[in-house]
């Protein structure tokens, strides 16, 4: 499993994890978020770097991004709770489960020629129900954590919520239209953490917004290609 998650990678892939790793890690530690106090703020920047080597190795289809997941789950459920950003929490729990989900089906899946997932795409059927279920989750959602929560962003960390759940669903299938709703999901992230005064997590969403830009151009085309093969 080793040799295959170290074949494959190319020279921009390997400088891409470096340097956002890097990134994130050095601007965490000179920029504190409000809580300077914390004494538990090295698990910010360790979520951090460990949620972007996650998405890295997932847009790079290599199947150790559930490990690194799994990590960033268990310490994102406490970030999200001192937050209060309860939706998020809810939804970092959903994707803690997935983490072995994921593993599983990705490793009945894995091209054994790029020793990496094989990509695919949706049917418009598919996509029109994912949209529905993520208008009508988030109206719910945002109602109920606007009425029974002091959630500090309710409606934003709704759609988050059930974008991530929806997204998180079609990563585990290995469908390509994923990244188009990381790519939402980021940009609400940016917005909700920067409410909440949590600079480490903020910069995690802003380069998850460039990797997922990046992996949605990558996937999409390696998925239209196994979409031919496949007819």
């Amino acid at each position: 499993m080793i040799k295959e998650e170290l074949s494959g990678w190319k020279p921009f892939d390997i400088i891409w994890l470096v340097t956002v790793c890097v990134i994130i890690t050095v601007m965490s530690i000179l920029f504190k978020y409000d809580k300077s106090d914390d004494r538990f703020y090295w698990i910010h920047i360790v979520a951090s770097t460990c949620g972007i080597i996650n998405v890295v190795l997932g847009g790079k289809g290599k199947l150790s991004n559930y490990l690194f997941g799994f990590i960033h789950c268990c310490l994102m459920i406490y970030i999200t709770l001192i937050s209060k950003l309860y939706a998020d929490m809810g939804v970092t729990i959903f994707n803690f489960i997935m983490q072995f989900v994921g593993f599983f089906t990705w490793s009945k899946n894995m091209n054994k020629e790029t020793h990496e997932v094989r990509k695919i795409h949706m049917k418009n059927k598919a996509r029109l129900i994912s949209l529905a279920v993520i208008v009508v989750g988030t109206a719910l959602v945002g109602w109920l954590m606007q009425r029974f929560t002091n959630d500090l962003a309710p409606f934003a960390d709704a759609s988050k919520a059930v974008m991530q759940v929806v997204a998180m669903i079609l990563m585990v299938r290995m469908f390509s239209e994923q990244w188009w709703l990381w790519i939402a999901i980021n940009c609400v992230s940016i917005f909700m953490y920067i409410k909440a005064g949590n600079f480490p997590i903020t910069m995690m969403y802003v380069v998850y917004l460039v990797n997922s830009i990046i992996m949605c151009v990558r996937w999409e085309k390696e998925a239209t290609a196994n979409d031919m093969q496949l007819r």
